[in-house]
């Protein structure tokens, strides 16, 4: 969480960060990105819309609150169009002006239950120069299924919107509280 927190905060204008995410309601996270869109970064969110978790309905709760908290500010947002799967990635992609590339990948959602010690979750933090390989095919897979080539993987954020006051009060409770299974 601190790293993850730290490495948005020190981003210069002109600097990219694509989220690829289950769950996204790190209430950390969230207002470092509302910062660095205010201070001119670029984000792009690619998320699972909640709709089904293990086969059950759901309601949309954490991603449709915090997708739109985000696109309020300048976000971009996209939804992977899910069928009764979900979109299990975790992954951040900074893409910083002086050429280096920053990506963290693993099993924790940007979630409380997953960065502050609720569960046991691992991610990786690599940087380099953005030409790497690594971060080419991050940067490669991202576009695929944001652009959907090659395929029909995302679609665009009214798809799946939600602007109900009483499910983002919800949402910040349980974020709030750790009442939830996000």
């Amino acid at each position: 969480r601190d790293t993850i927190i730290g490495l948005i905060d020190e981003l210069a204008p002109g600097s990219e960060v694509n989220v690829a995410m289950f769950y996204f309601a790190h209430r950390g996270i969230v207002g470092a990105l509302r910062q660095a869109l205010q201070k001119g970064v670029a984000v792009k969110l690619l998320l699972d819309p909640n709709r089904d978790a293990f086969g059950q309905p759901r309601n949309g709760i954490p991603n449709r609150q915090t997708s739109l908290e985000l696109l309020k500010k300048g976000a971009q947002v996209r939804w992977v169009d899910t069928h009764g799967e979900q979109m299990h990635a975790k992954m951040m992609l900074i893409k910083r002006v002086t050429g280096e590339s920053i990506l963290i990948a693993g099993s924790g959602n940007f979630t409380r239950r997953n960065l502050d010690g609720y569960n046991l979750e691992t991610d990786v933090v690599v940087k380099g120069d953005s030409q790497a390989t690594v971060f080419q095919a991050a940067e490669d897979w991202f576009g695929r299924l944001w652009n959907n080539q090659q395929g029909e993987f995302s679609v665009d954020y009214d798809a799946y919107a939600d602007r109900s006051w009483w499910r983002t009060i919800r949402y910040r409770f349980q974020e709030f509280t750790g009442m939830s299974t996000f």
